[in-house]
């Protein structure tokens, strides 16, 4: 098996029909201690449930197992797994563990909120640069509308930098996975410029979203961000509506509660 280069910003594995290993992305050699055989990853009370649904008559399933405990954890990690087959041979597969992202953040704030109980001056200031860096962080993160049970809209706002990609990338992808969303609208009414690298950030965040099975609307893009975009090459289709409103009149006001 070898280690390949992925655009997911998550563990993702090549394995052929007999659970074999054949290629793995950086992040799944991060988190994992690797063996050749797939299901070694897995606590003993999901080998059943992945063996029946992981094999090529099932083209492409979700599943939520237990990993085996890893790292710090002492207890089976929940996960979601999402499996394609590529053919009858190989399939690949994107894990999502479930409120990794949340434990990070809470474990980060509970250490700064102990240092800043002390009434030093100097962590007074410290203090204060961290409520600025918060605020500009929650300026610069696009928020996620729930807009029907199957249609999410994320409005983007300012330059589209890799900063910003990286800071919305990783909580889009869990609330996309946690609601279960069929389609995700982009809307770049309020964006700016789109430099080189936020678009390969946007290129990996398209991609990531088709996998999870998520189709990509785009909105609001104006005449002089269309050769960017086109520049792009996204590696899935991406779909474009010239307003958010044709979006929401097309996937809302329509929208059939008994159909879903």
């Amino acid at each position: 098996m070898k280690r390949v280069d992925h655009s997911f910003p998550l563990p993702v594995f090549t394995i052929n029909k007999n659970f074999i290993i054949q290629s793995y992305s950086k992040e799944a050699e991060d988190h994992f201690v690797l063996t050749e055989n797939f299901m070694d990853l897995f606590d003993e009370g999901s080998l059943s449930k992945l063996k029946k649904w992981i094999n090529p008559e099932v083209k492409k399933v979700t599943l939520e197992v237990q990993l085996k405990p890893y790292g710090n954890a002492s207890n089976p990690v929940t996960c979601d797994l999402h499996v394609k087959w590529n053919n009858d041979l190989h399939a690949e597969v994107l894990l999502i563990l479930k409120d990794d992202q949340m434990e990070r953040v809470t474990t980060m704030m509970n250490q700064l909120r102990a240092r800043l109980n002390d009434t030093n001056f100097q962590l007074l200031e410290e203090k204060e640069k961290l409520e600025e860096a918060l605020e500009l962080n929650n300026r610069l993160s696009a928020p996620f509308i729930t807009l029907t049970p199957d249609t999410a809209l994320i409005p983007l706002f300012g330059d589209l930098s890799l900063d910003k990609m990286d800071v919305i990338e990783e909580p889009l992808l869990h609330r996309v996975n946690q609601g279960g969303m069929e389609r995700v609208l982009l809307d770049f009414t309020g964006v700016g410029d789109i430099p080189k690298d936020g678009a390969q950030a946007l290129k990996s965040l398209t991609a990531s979203l088709f996998y999870m099975g998520a189709a990509v609307v785009i909105t609001g893009v104006r005449p002089e961000q269309v050769p960017k975009l086109q520049q792009i090459r996204f590696p899935v289709d991406v779909s474009y509506l010239h307003s958010l409103q044709q979006a929401v009149s097309r996937y809302c006001l329509h929208y059939d509660p008994s159909s879903s």
